[in-house]
């Protein structure tokens, strides 16, 4: 494998299993997003819009800072060339523009787009331009070039692909898994404004969450059966790591809402930091039974006691992530255990006093669920 800083897309297309889930370019359009919502973050961005298009194209726009159009002063191409045809981007690599911002330069992510699509137009506004340049089967096909002066304030980048279906299983974007994303990362940026249009079955959807992940979690259990009535949510920082996090226990007739997520991007497979957070819970809800004598003799609560039932949306951001994999499915990060288990335990256990009858409620549902586990583990005895 070759050491050079910037690698083209081969690669890639050679084993694309190692960049994305090839099962359907869902994740090439969560690329491109993860962009926009990083200028939302830094607060350049306000809104988002996706458009799912007849032709199966995908199309995401942004109002950020859009990305930058100016010359690498070694490689002589623009950053908006380079990001989507390279790899390996890094601080040292970025190019940056004339007043040193190098925003909206994910790197591998919005490559290994290019890289897997048999079409894509990107279209950028900034600095009073608008600027337009294309790709096929990733690579060059029209280059960078001005096609109109826009207002100073309107600002951002809309990048259109098409997947090519010779790397998927299907080449069609699967709209269920999408619209969760999308209400996902709304949740995760308060105020954010996210827009689905999909031209193919005429419908529209917008999501936008006042409270964050507390609006997000209540309004996907909505009218379910849960303890405590209002979510348990906590956010804690120490120097670059963060956790947030809003969850609560179904009593019982759905299933839960289980996700995650590391700098904004989703961890289906969970990790380190969904472990941290189950752990803390459980030292807390063990410490409050014991505590208040509501355990049945002999009765010991696993994590698992705790976990059932349990619906929760996790948000943990930090430097330099490891994952398990490069779909980036699992967090790996040992630390990010240790740090989301001490906060959440810390800060459960100060809710539980506060909300005893609550506490109390919760405490029933999890020894009780502990209770069965022990009924089904013991083996039936011969009358």
């Amino acid at each position: 494998m070759t050491n050079e800083p910037f690698r083209g897309l081969d690669w890639v297309r050679m084993r694309p299993g190692m960049y994305t889930d090839t099962r359907r370019p869902n994740q090439l359009a969560q690329e491109i997003i993860d962009n926009s919502v990083d200028e939302a973050l830094v607060g350049y961005a306000k809104r988002i819009e996706v458009v799912l298009l007849a032709d199966g194209s995908c199309q995401i726009s942004d109002d950020g800072r859009g990305i930058p159009v100016d010359l690498h002063p070694k490689l002589k191409i623009s950053a908006v060339e380079l990001i989507l045809t390279h790899l390996n981007l890094d601080a040292n690599n970025r190019v940056q523009d004339a007043n040193g911002d190098s925003g909206y330069l994910h790197g591998v992510g919005v490559a290994v787009v290019n890289a897997l699509s048999k079409k894509l137009e990107a279209r950028v506004c900034r600095s009073g331009s608008e600027y337009e340049i294309g790709f096929a089967d990733g690579e060059l096909a029209s280059n960078l070039k001005e096609v109109g002066n826009v207002p100073q304030t309107r600002t951002g980048t809309t990048l259109r692909f098409w997947p090519d279906e010779k790397y998927f299983d299907s080449p069609a974007i699967s709209i269920p898994h999408l619209k969760q994303v999308l209400r996902a990362k709304a949740a995760l940026c308060p105020n954010l404004l996210i827009r689905l249009e999909d031209q193919i079955n005429g419908e529209q959807v917008v999501w936008q969450y006042e409270s964050g992940l507390t609006d997000y979690l209540e309004a996907t259990l909505k009218c379910a059966e849960t303890v405590p009535a209002k979510p348990f949510v906590g956010k804690f920082s120490r120097k670059c790591e963060q956790a947030e996090w809003a969850l609560l226990w179904l009593n019982g007739g759905r299933e839960a809402l289980t996700e995650s997520f590391v700098n904004l991007v989703p961890t289906p497979q969970g990790g380190t930091h969904v472990n941290g957070l189950r752990d803390g819970l459980t030292a807390a809800i063990r410490e409050f039974c014991e505590c208040r004598d509501l355990l049945p003799p002999g009765l010991k609560l696993t994590p698992e006691d705790v976990w059932q039932g349990c619906s929760y949306v996790l948000s943990v951001k930090m430097p330099e992530p490891q994952f398990a994999g490069q779909t980036k499915e699992r967090l790996s990060s040992g630390e990010t255990a240790t740090f989301v288990q001490r906060v959440v335990r810390n800060s459960f256990v100060i809710w539980l006093n506060q909300h005893t009858e609550a506490g109390e409620q919760l405490a029933a549902l999890i020894v009780s669920n502990a209770a069965a586990r022990l009924m089904q583990s013991t083996p039936a005895t011969r009358s």
